[in-house]
């Protein structure tokens, strides 16, 4: 009987180098890649102005570390100080790694990219409350969809109308790119 375990453990030994050769480096080469996203905003729990959706919709981007030099324009927005629009709208435009395929034919300025451990939860990053789930929800659907991720873990579970009982609990990597001088002293807009 213990020469069965022996065997089992040996084996098990045998087959680790294989497993953990399969793992993804942490730098790749990547190429810059412009997304343009139009976020119309509906929610049910939280009603934002546009400038107030824009500067969370920048701190989510800030976090997850797209480019600096990202822009975001309001849309379909009431006018006035801090007016709440009914369906807020931003024009998104900025830019992320990607890795590019091998039979591309479009190639963007190339760039060191790194896996970044991203974790997106209440006050992480710093501002972002539980009535902001469905904005989560909706920046997870439509923004992150569109950039190079992998190892996607937790949920956003929103409860319309409810502040308990909402849960924001993502945790990924993310593909993001070491910027080079210029584009660090450049101001995000």
């Amino acid at each position: 009987m213990p020469w069965r375990a022996g065997f089992a453990f040996w084996f098990l030994l045998a087959g680790l180098p294989a497993v953990a050769g399969e793992q993804e480096p942490d730098e790749v080469a990547a190429v810059w890649k412009q997304h343009e996203i139009d976020l119309v905003y509906m929610g049910f729990t939280t009603s934002y102005s546009c400038g107030g959706l824009k500067s969370k919709v920048k701190l989510l981007l800030k976090h997850v570390g797209v480019r600096p030099d990202m822009k975001i324009v309001e849309r379909g927005c009431e006018y006035g100080y801090q007016k709440v629009a009914d369906f807020p709208h931003l024009k998104i435009v900025f830019y992320a790694p990607e890795i590019p395929a091998v039979d591309s034919k479009e190639i963007g300025e190339p760039v060191l990219g790194v896996w970044k451990a991203v974790s997106i939860r209440r006050n992480l990053p710093r501002g972002l409350e539980s009535g902001d789930c469905e904005l989560v929800e909706q920046f997870r659907d439509r923004i992150l969809s569109t950039l190079t991720t992998r190892a996607m873990n937790g949920d956003v579970n929103c409860i319309p109308h409810q502040l308990i009982g909402n849960r924001i609990d993502l945790r990924f990597e993310l593909l993001t790119g070491i910027p080079t001088a210029d584009l660090a002293e450049r101001p995000g807009r």
